[in-house]
């Protein structure tokens, strides 16, 4: 059972240090991160009261007594410090270039595909390893997981494909093809850290892979297309709304206006009550604001303007260009 040492916090401090001095961070890159900071500290209400061993993506858990949330949040926690270190680090480099090429809501939604679809293939590979072909001396229903590795997987596939190198190096001196690279790196974690979860990282290999092939592309395409959708629903709701009140207000004060103005135009302009106030605001405080604009409309304001500074430039003597040519 893992069990959380909140004690050791130097990949945490190592981390934040990496992120003040990494310059620009695309918006849901940097969001992940510190939501899993955040997540990793005990901050998050809704983690803090769980223990790692409770909240781990248990496969026999999640299909037997269906503790759906298994599949979900397990993603965002870490067994420790450094293992939080290292995939944020991961996930920075991965979404400093993903994002951008792929646009923030795009990617967000992809995360949010991946985070899903990487648990239920590592449910789909432990149920199928242990409850159809039934290889001896595997028991991959009762492993405990956790941590975005899985997703990191899935995001190399992308990186690999829309980025093709021609090598990849492995531990800095390694040269792998960069098509092969996720699979040399899956095989080389797991003969470093054999505890990691080779289920999970496969998962995540493969949900790439799908994602890359089609059907999990069209599945983000078409959520990505229904809330833009609903995104310009609402905004054109609102845009209307605003417009339809506004048009009503206006109407109002133009219709006062126009009144007023063709009183006195007919020579039937009423003065009012001087001795009328009401609250600060009286008939006599009132501005002319003929003594700004001098009594012009805004056509023949315009109009001076534009002499005025045609007449300036023609006044004034060329001079030597700044620099030379």
């Amino acid at each position: 059972m893992f069990q959380r040492r909140r004690q050791q916090n130097f990949g945490v401090y190592l981390l934040a240090y990496q992120l003040l001095n990494s310059g620009f961070i695309p918006p849901v890159t940097l969001l992940l991160i510190v939501f899993q900071i955040a997540v990793f500290l005990e901050i998050v209400p809704v983690f803090a009261s769980w223990t790692l061993g409770q909240i781990c993506l248990l496969p026999f858990s999640i299909l037997g007594k269906r503790e759906w949330y298994r599949l979900i949040l397990p993603v965002f926690m870490h067994a420790d410090d450094m293992h939080l270190y290292y995939n944020m680090i991961s996930l920075l480099w991965k979404g400093r270039r993903l994002e951008p090429y792929m646009g923030s809501r795009r990617f967000f939604f992809t995360i949010f595909c991946f985070v899903l679809g990487t648990s239920v293939m590592t449910v789909a590979i432990s149920y199928l390893m242990d409850e159809v072909f039934r290889i001896d001396g595997i028991s991959l229903m009762s492993q405990c997981a956790v941590g975005f590795s899985g997703v990191l997987f899935a995001l190399k596939v992308l990186l690999n494909t829309y980025f093709p190198y021609g090598d990849e190096y492995l531990l800095g001196w390694m040269p792998v093809p960069s098509r092969y690279a996720c699979w040399a790196e899956l095989l080389l974690i797991q003969m470093i850290t054999p505890n990691a979860s080779f289920v999970g990282h496969l998962a995540g290999i493969l949900v790439g892979i799908l994602y890359i092939w089609g059907p999990l592309e069209r599945f983000v395409s078409v959520i990505d297309s229904c809330f833009l959708a609903a995104w310009v629903i609402l905004g054109l709701f609102n845009f209307t709304r605003y417009n339809g009140t506004d048009y009503y207000e206006n109407s109002f004060h133009n219709d006062f206006n126009s009144r007023n103005t063709y009183g006195q135009r007919a020579g039937y302009s009423h003065q009012p009550d001087p001795r009328q106030t009401y609250g600060w605001r009286t008939y006599q405080n009132q501005r002319n604001f003929d003594d700004y604009t001098g009594g012009f409309s805004e056509e023949e304001q315009m109009r001076q303007a534009v002499e005025e500074s045609l007449r300036q430039r023609a006044n004034r003597a060329p001079g030597a260009p700044p620099y030379p040519f």
